[in-house]
């Protein structure tokens, strides 16, 4: 079961395991009690953490415990609506420092002001242009079409030149797609994703 959850996924949650097992520690919570968790409990670790991460990253870590639950046959008798509303209230309390600034959003303006400073006689620079826009104008998340460092690439993880095809689409139009071969929940089905072609 360990490996339905990507590589990322599993580190994260491992990391709200651990922040989890801490707390219980801290407050001298026998081992006894941490599997199968106690709603009481786990609204007191979200409560005590709400004010030091992010409402996400809480989030993040009872989504983590729920897994260990699942991976080790244990029922998760959590009450979802209190914990949903725990989480919620952590949100709003998450410091200021937890939380990105917004962003100005990408639009088609800003990839031309990019393309200025591009030399596409460049491969570099001509791959770096196709994946900017590849992934806007499929509204792609870029990590879906990147990869951290060359050495990290994956041929069964990441996406290549063999899982593009072109195809017309229910309304005529040239469109690509693109096979990806591993999302999130690792249970390789592909995700379509059209790009008209004259873009």
């Amino acid at each position: 079961m360990a490996v339905a959850w990507a590589p990322g996924t599993r580190e994260t949650y491992g990391a709200g395991l651990l922040v989890f097992h801490l707390f219980c520690d801290s407050w001298n919570i026998p081992e006894s009690q941490w599997c199968p968790v106690s709603n009481t409990l786990l609204l007191t670790f979200i409560t005590t953490c709400a004010e030091s991460y992010s409402g996400s990253a809480l989030t993040n870590y009872v989504f983590g415990m729920c897994t260990g639950h699942t991976l080790h046959s244990t029922p998760w008798s959590i009450n979802k609506v209190e914990i949903s509303a725990a989480l919620d209230g952590a949100a709003a309390l998450a410091p200021p420092s937890s939380k990105c600034p917004k962003r100005l959003p990408f639009t088609p303006n800003l990839l031309i002001q990019i393309r200025s400073h591009l030399d596409l006689t460049s491969l570099f620079d001509v791959a770096g242009f196709a994946c900017i826009t590849t992934t806007f104008w499929s509204m792609a998340r870029l990590g879906k079409f990147t990869v951290l460092a060359l050495k990290s690439y994956s041929p069964f993880k990441h996406i290549s030149h063999g899982h593009v095809q072109e195809e017309t689409d229910c309304n005529g139009l040239q469109v690509f797609r693109f096979n990806l071969p591993c999302i999130k929940c690792q249970n390789q089905e592909k995700m379509f994703v059209g790009v008209n072609k004259m873009v």
